[in-house]
């Protein structure tokens, strides 16, 4: 079986000066962004797994470097990448909630929990990544047996290597359709499998704000199609039309009611838009005017 230290050894890394970190939050809004979130937006992971308490922090303040690993969904975790700890310092609370990525986490991807706010703050490392096993970043999969301490000396860590595939598990296939259902927070950060699918469908859409259920219907049709469309109602903080510019666009849901021929004029797909509104009576009940 060839393992983890194996791979790092011939990387030139030293398993004794190496951390390896595990990333499996206990949110579930967070847990199924958090691959793609690895893949689009790493100045967030980096932001994410810069600041640490306890056992973590003493682990990763006696190591040069850090393995990092993101949970799939599946009981197993895709490689993220490698990164150099460049030094460690105290930081108030104040200061590090101010952080841009950390502000982001904690707001659109509900991370508020992993923070003790009680404290006067918490250790932050400085990172700086490497392009040390880039070849295999998101691609290399392994299925340890999870504890408590998601910071682990390399050394001892059982890194079985599960397999390394051939595209990347940070990037996973698109699903049908009709089970493509997407907050706004997703949108952001959407996997390009995904966008890929959502720039070749055209159809009908239905919005629902979480908050209060209220639903919108809309239509797409165009050069991007839906992903277009979806895209420019999350591009603020609220949204683009009349009833939903008074809305926060955090709170919003995606779906797909009904897919239309890329070749149906426009008028057509107007009018079945009108339909969808009658039917889910989405003017007297919702936020279509």
């Amino acid at each position: 079986m060839f393992v983890l230290n194996d791979l790092l050894t011939r990387e030139g890394l030293d398993p004794t000066e190496t951390a390896v970190m595990l990333h499996t939050p206990k949110e579930a809004r967070f847990a199924r962004v958090l691959p793609w979130i690895a893949r689009v937006r790493p100045d967030l992971l980096e932001a994410y797994q810069s600041t640490h308490a306890g056992p973590a922090s003493a682990t990763l303040r006696r190591r040069r470097q850090v393995v990092v690993f993101v949970g799939l969904g599946d009981g197993t975790l895709a490689l993220a990448g490698v990164w150099r700890v460049m030094g460690e310092r105290s930081r108030p609370w104040a200061e590090i909630l101010a952080e841009p990525g950390i502000a982001t986490l904690r707001e659109e991807y509900g991370i508020g929990t992993l923070y003790d706010l009680a404290s006067a703050g918490r250790a932050w490392f400085d990172l700086q990544r490497t392009e040390h096993l880039a070849p295999v970043v998101g691609r290399l999969r392994i299925a340890p047996r999870l504890t408590r301490a998601y910071v682990r000396r390399a050394e001892t860590f059982p890194g079985d290597i599960l397999s390394i595939e051939r595209e990347s598990l940070l990037d996973a296939a698109a699903p049908d359709w009709r089970r493509m259902i997407l907050t706004a927070p997703e949108l952001r950060v959407l996997p390009e499998s995904w966008a890929v699918r959502l720039r070749e469908w055209r159809g009908i859409y239905l919005i629902v704000d979480e908050v209060d259920g209220a639903r919108y219907v809309g239509a797409a049709w165009g050069e991007e199609n839906l992903l277009g469309r979806w895209r420019a109602h999350v591009a603020g903080t609220t949204g683009v039309t009349v009833e939903l510019a008074r809305r926060a666009t955090a709170g919003l849901r995606f779906s797909i009611l009904e897919r239309v021929s890329p070749d149906m004029p426009a008028e057509e797909v107007i009018a079945l838009e009108q339909s969808w509104m009658d039917r889910l009576h989405s003017r007297r009940f919702g936020l279509n005017t």
